[in-house]
């Protein structure tokens, strides 16, 4: 390789870079990932909630809220950490949660009424199996 060549793809890298960063960003047009009320998706008959999740046990755990035997997926939950979620909902239908861990039982919690703009909690207990999960509002 020459040193021309070399100076050449050396001055290429910044630009394949820029292109490469660019094409990354387009994924949800209009939506703004720092604004905590923007949910994507959402349609006119659901509106914002708020989930608190606890994960007092060790495992990492998937969360899913269900309604009418539908299972919408929320996200993982660290072992031993707190996370919160922001889903849009439509409040004639109550909701629970399902949650599964990799290799381990799972629980289930309670049905609970949502209303516009409702904070619900939810405990994963540490010693799954032989505690239930619990969930509320605030």
């Amino acid at each position: 390789m020459t040193m021309t060549s070399l100076k050449s793809m050396i001055r290429a890298i910044p630009l394949a870079l820029a292109v490469a960063l660019a094409g990354c960003g387009g994924g949800a047009a209009g939506h703004n990932p720092f604004d905590p009320s923007s949910i994507p998706n959402a349609s006119p008959s659901e509106d914002p909630i708020q989930i608190d999740i606890q994960n007092s046990n060790f495992n990492d755990v998937t969360i899913w809220a269900m309604r009418s035997g539908q299972r919408i997926r929320l996200g993982r939950v660290t072992g031993k950490t707190d996370q919160r979620f922001r889903i849009a909902w439509n409040a004639a239908i109550p909701i629970s949660f399902s949650v599964d861990v990799v290799g381990g039982r799972g629980c289930r919690s309670n049905s609970l009424a949502v209303e516009p703009n409702a904070r619900v909690w939810l405990v994963v207990p540490a010693n799954m199996g032989l505690q239930p999960c619990q969930a509320g509002r605030r």
